[in-house]
């Protein structure tokens, strides 16, 4: 029998006790409690352990990639930059309206072919899980040829089958990160802004080719929640609706009343009904053509004034010029049946926080204009910005975010917290990977120093045989560490709202 004293300190020791466990568990990547789901799988901090299993005859599907036919259709339209040097800069830098590649069971116009694998996280076991590549330079630039981009489609093997609750799911190689956190400091900042974004986490992920390879660690992974139904429920409070996911054009361009004229460009992820469709080509010919008088008192009817302004200057305070504000993509449009107004929601922020490399170094997009945020033409931000209500609310709004949301301080412990996760998957990835998170997020290396094989430049780039005419033979990428890139530029957003300095407006692409 244990004596009273001993059994009062195990009493009251005990919900410590429990604690640590709790807390040992949750810590212990790929550790799955009974309850977990989506709202517990995904978090900033959030770290899983991910095996992949790939037969080595699916393995050769998913990276043969057959020959690139790309037809960027629309001959010129309006802000549609249809003209043949942006068609080339385009196929350059991945941006298409249609592409088709050798090989069956592609999706959605994707170019890369459907294989299986076998899935294993958080104390489960999913077999015939469809998996395929995803993006374009994060497929060029993988470090090795494993560590690749994934997009992971639970449905699809199995009609009605989810994993935690999730039906998709990608898996981001942050190729174009050196601090391999950047996107989900984005999301997450989308989140605090009260703007639709998708949720992320952080995953250890092994590869087995069987023959092959066996459980080889590829290194630190970002994991974002695919735009869907599940996610439009979530965010939206519904899912009924027209969800776009527009490439490479710019303003929300008018293309006629005809909407298979917008099929090529906007890519809609199913068959709207036909009062879906025309209310959004009724918005897109309002946006053309409304007079400056009819447009501030007429856009609300087509989107939410507060909430597109905010996901600019989100936008523009990131730097994130492979965007709606700058290269016309990665983003979606939802026009939900009931609402019958636009919703813009973000995609694709891996080089946000000015590290889109080919758009100049780091330093230069830490100072760009956030008040002409667009880098090239884009209507639809130039009307609003005009616009004597609108223009001084932008102003407002982003003055509101550099308190309340792109607060360095609030950032630089969020790093931390990040950091105290990932660093010692980083480390075990290649002595690449860790000389660059010595660079950018531990300042315990100089730009120059440890692994220099990409410390400041991309020469890849040079490599790829037909760039575009005067198109540089290194993209420099300076690769500021990123809480100084942070202070920078919150301090130089002040400064430009105070009229202390002029800035350069950013450039898609050098």
């Amino acid at each position: 029998m244990v004596p009273a004293r001993i059994r009062i300190a195990m009493n009251r020791r005990l919900p410590l006790v429990l604690l640590l466990l709790g807390v040992m568990a949750s810590a212990v990547p790929g550790t799955a409690a009974a309850n977990t789901n989506s709202s517990t799988f995904f978090g900033l901090t959030n770290l899983w352990t991910l095996h992949l299993t790939i037969p080595e005859s699916d393995w050769r599907t998913l990276v043969s990639r057959g020959v690139v036919r790309r037809d960027f259709g629309g001959g010129g339209g309006w802000g549609d930059g249809g003209n043949p040097v942006e068609r080339f800069l385009r196929g350059f830098t991945g941006g298409s309206s249609r592409e088709s590649r050798s090989g069956a069971g592609t999706d959605e116009g994707s170019h890369y072919p459907w294989a299986q694998c076998t899935f294993e996280a958080a104390g489960q076991t999913l077999t015939n899980v469809a998996i395929r590549l995803k993006g374009v330079s994060s497929v060029a630039r993988a470090p090795n040829g494993f560590k690749m981009p994934f997009k992971i489609d639970f449905n699809r093997g199995a009609k009605g089958r989810k994993f935690l609750g999730i039906e998709e799911l990608y898996l981001n190689n942050n190729v174009n990160d050196a601090t391999q956190m950047r996107e989900a400091l984005a999301y997450e900042l989308f989140r605090r802004a009260g703007l639709p974004a998708s949720r992320t986490a952080f995953a250890r992920v092994y590869l087995t080719i069987p023959g092959k390879i066996d459980k080889q660690h590829l290194g630190l992974y970002t994991l974002v929640e695919a735009v869907e139904n599940d996610f439009l429920k979530r965010s939206l409070g519904v899912k009924e609706g027209l969800l776009l996911k527009p490439e490479m054009i710019r303003g929300i361009p008018y293309m006629g009343s005809d909407w298979d004229d917008y099929k090529e460009r906007y890519h809609p992820k199913a068959d709207p009904t036909p009062d879906d469709a025309a209310r959004f080509i009724e918005a897109t010919k309002f946006i053309r053509e409304a007079t400056p008088e009819q447009f501030g008192t007429g856009i609300p009817k087509y989107l939410e004034p507060e909430p597109f302004l905010r996901f600019v200057a989100l936008n523009a305070l990131l730097a994130n010029v492979d965007s709606f504000i700058g290269n016309g993509h990665n983003y979606y449009l939802f026009l939900g049946s009931a609402s019958r107004r636009l919703t813009f929601i973000p995609w694709d922020l891996n080089e946000s926080f000015g590290m889109h490399p080919v758009s100049g170094p780091s330093r230069f997009q830490m100072q760009t204009s956030i008040l002409r945020p667009n880098a090239d033409g884009n209507p639809l931000v130039e009307r609003f910005l005009a616009d004597p209500t609108f223009g001084p609310r932008y102003r407002e709004i982003c003055a509101q975010l550099l308190t309340n949301v792109f607060v360095p301080s609030r950032l630089s412990a969020d790093i931390d917290r990040i950091t105290a996760v990932t660093r010692p998957v980083v480390f075990a990835e290649s002595r690449r990977a860790r000389a660059d998170f010595e660079r950018t997020i531990l300042g315990t290396l100089k730009p120059d120093e440890g692994d220099t094989r990409q410390p400041r430049f991309d020469s890849e780039y040079a490599k790829v045989p037909h760039r575009p005419w005067s198109f540089p033979d290194q993209v420099e990428i300076d690769n500021v560490p990123l809480k100084e890139w942070i202070q920078g530029r919150h301090a130089n957003a002040l400064d430009q709202l105070a009229g202390k300095v002029k800035a350069p407006r950013p450039r898609p692409r050098l």
